[in-house]
């Protein structure tokens, strides 16, 4: 989309990148004070919540609104998986961080790339077209909000900094 049809230089599609992991450090120090003042579950809502909403402005995608786009998209993506990176430290018994955290991104990763292959295959063998994507990925992203209910009380229900509950 950035080179084939809104033909960005690779300077600027780098220029959109750098914005974007500009807006993550905020999102990452926006994070750092709510997860003492808000419980996993909140954060958690509001984080994927927001995902979805903000994956639909890719709807208004084009070069003047890229920038902005990409500002926000980095700090709530960044938002979003520093909750669930609390989530998996929350779930993974003590001794056991490092398989944790290996399990966690490579669910991650799997998800990133399936998604990318399965992305292409619909813009390439389906014809769907970038817009039918973008609600697809808000779609599939707002669907996790179903879960968090179902969420084990001991993981979700503080704040960062408080004394587990017992379970």
């Amino acid at each position: 989309m950035q080179t084939g049809v809104l033909k960005f230089s690779a300077p600027y599609v780098g220029l959109m990148e750098t914005i974007e992991g500009a807006a993550g450090f905020a999102g990452a120090a926006l994070y750092a004070v709510a997860c003492r003042r808000f419980t996993l579950r909140q954060l958690l809502s509001v984080g994927i919540a927001i995902n979805a909403l903000g994956t639909l402005l890719y709807l208004f995608y084009a070069r003047d609104t890229a920038p902005a786009i990409h500002a926000i998209g980095g700090l709530i993506t960044m938002w979003s998986e520093l909750a669930l990176m609390d989530m998996a430290v929350r779930a993974t018994p003590r001794g056991c961080e490092s398989l944790g955290f290996a399990l966690m991104m490579s669910a991650r990763n799997f998800a990133l790339g399936g998604s990318d292959v399965i992305g292409s295959w619909l813009i390439d063998s389906q014809h769907w077209t970038f817009p039918g994507l973008v609600w697809l990925n808000a779609g599939t992203t707002a669907l996790v909000l179903i879960f968090i209910p179902f969420m084990p009380r001991v993981l979700m229900s503080r704040r960062d900094g408080e004394a587990p509950i017992d379970a």
